[in-house]
């Protein structure tokens, strides 16, 4: 997610964008990563932790293919970064969920711990990471890339929803 998002306001800059519109953008991305956190927590209760996780990794791809092959359409960009917020939201609230429902109370604090340092380490490489692949290959080939890296979590989550079936 953070690959994405931290490149975005690059590309609309190369589209044309200006900082107002970036801000904008932005804006609606972040409103879709908090806003939505209730929604998300209740969807994982009602539905299931797996099966919001499985719609976290949909909306994330579907962003990647939104935003990646945007282009000049600064719509198409803004619709893809919502998206890319609201699969965050998803599998963070849910992911959270499932990891504090299978561990002992008196581990709680220290996983959640470990997960919140793993996950901003890897949000920390892969901005960086971003950044080599946008000036190497371009933006559109990031959000593929990005996409590409969501298989294995797709996988885990049919396959713990098969189990459950």
């Amino acid at each position: 997610m953070v690959s994405i998002m931290s490149m975005t306001p690059v590309a609309l800059t190369h589209h044309g964008a200006d900082i107002q519109l970036i801000g904008l953008v932005i804006s609606g991305h972040i409103a879709g990563m908090y806003a939505f956190s209730p929604l998300m927590g209740w969807l994982s209760d009602r539905l299931g932790r797996l099966s919001v996780i499985g719609l976290a990794v949909g909306l994330i791809g579907a962003a990647a293919l939104v935003a990646g092959t945007a282009g000049p359409s600064h719509g198409r960009t803004a619709l893809g970064l919502v998206l890319l917020g609201l699969g965050w939201s998803a599998g963070l609230v849910s992911g959270s969920a499932l990891l504090t429902d299978s561990v002992p109370q008196a581990a709680r604090a220290a996983v959640q711990g470990l997960s919140d340092f793993v996950m901003n380490t890897a949000a920390g490489l892969g901005g960086l990471a971003a950044g080599l692949i946008v000036s190497q290959a371009g933006y559109g080939p990031l959000n593929a890339i990005a996409a590409c890296l969501l298989l294995p979590m797709a996988a885990l989550a049919l396959r713990g929803a098969l189990r459950k079936a």
